[in-house]
């Protein structure tokens, strides 16, 4: 009996990519014999015609494609999340773009690796034809994230171009936090990982929807939700800050007792600016920390899915 291999992709206004997509996969991966692969579409809430092209793929292919509809855009890392809560009956998952950046051919090896007893493969990009901000910043996150938010010895890498084990699977669908960033949560789960290195292409069509703002929101997200290093710093700086205010007090107090008193009051008020501002950056730190936890105990659902196609023509609203 063939494994049967889930590739999650997450689609967010894609129509022009999409028949491209299908043929891809079609030639490279369905043609294989070996494993009985499954696509699983996450339209996470596209304003184009992706659904309708998603649902008319999944109509004539309904063995091979499946899809599910978010009821509006939650970004790419809860779409990812509402995959792999769908996704529960292969014997591995892997994640997939669909602009084709990350070649689908790279998934077998992926898979050879998985057969030698990784439960994690980690897609690492050799080469990438991108713009060369995306590359620096995608360097910097990734160092970063290595020295102060993930596992030691991790082979983590800042994409979301990995395959899983079904047991890896299925401790990341008990993480529940609402900001999600997949590869930093599967990481986190530390099994046995192995990297598959290969070359990034450029996107086939249309405009990558992932720019400088949402690449910093995730680099932010990622130190506030997985590295005690901010407020680490906080504390080291409110040290400093202290021990500095107490050197000046003293230096005030010897120039008085010694007759030369300090004068000046734009020294006086730049002193004071300069404290007051290291305060309400303070004050700000911990209430993003207050904001997160209180968004936690709200307990929100994460997603809702509107709609489903799939071999069984099961089409019904889900709430997760």
């Amino acid at each position: 009996m063939t494994d049967k291999i889930i590739i999650l992709t997450p689609v967010f206004n894609e129509e022009a990519n999409l028949p491209l997509y299908e043929k891809a996969v079609s030639e490279t991966l369905l043609s294989h014999q070996e494993y009985q692969f499954q696509i699983l579409f996450i339209d996470d809430g596209s304003t184009d015609q992706s659904w309708s092209i998603i649902v008319d793929i999944c109509t004539r292919n309904s063995v091979n494609f499946q899809g599910i509809r978010l009821s509006r855009n939650y970004g790419s890392h809860i779409a990812l999340s509402a995959g792999f809560d769908y996704a529960t009956d292969g014997e591995a998952v892997a994640t997939l773009a669909c602009d084709l950046q990350d070649p689908p051919e790279v998934i077998l090896e992926f898979l050879a690796k998985w057969c030698l007893g990784a439960q994690i493969v980690w897609g690492k990009r050799r080469q990438r034809q991108d713009e060369s901000w995306r590359i620096f910043t995608s360097q910097i996150f990734s160092h970063l994230m290595r020295r102060y938010a993930m596992p030691y010895h991790s082979q983590f890498t800042t994409g979301s171009f990995l395959l899983i084990d079904n047991k890896v699977a299925h401790c990341f669908r008990q993480f529940r936090e609402c900001n999600r960033i997949t590869f930093a949560l599967v990481a986190w789960t530390g099994f046995e990982q192995a990297t598959v290195e290969y070359d990034r292409q450029q996107r086939k069509a249309g405009k990558s929807g992932w720019n400088l703002s949402k690449m910093l929101k995730t680099m932010y997200d990622a130190f506030i939700g997985f590295s005690s290093a901010p407020i680490r710093a906080v504390t080291w700086l409110g040290i400093s800050t202290s021990l500095l205010g107490i050197f000046l007090l003293i230096y005030v107090l010897f120039s008085w007792l010694m007759g030369s008193p300090v004068l000046g009051y734009t020294s006086i008020m730049t002193v004071i600016i300069f404290f007051f501002s290291i305060q309400f950056f303070l004050m700000g730190l911990i209430g993003e920390y207050l904001y997160r936890i209180y968004m936690e105990a709200v307990h929100r659902p994460l997603y809702f899915i509107s709609d489903i196609i799939s071999h069984q023509d099961n089409r019904h609203n889900h709430v997760n």
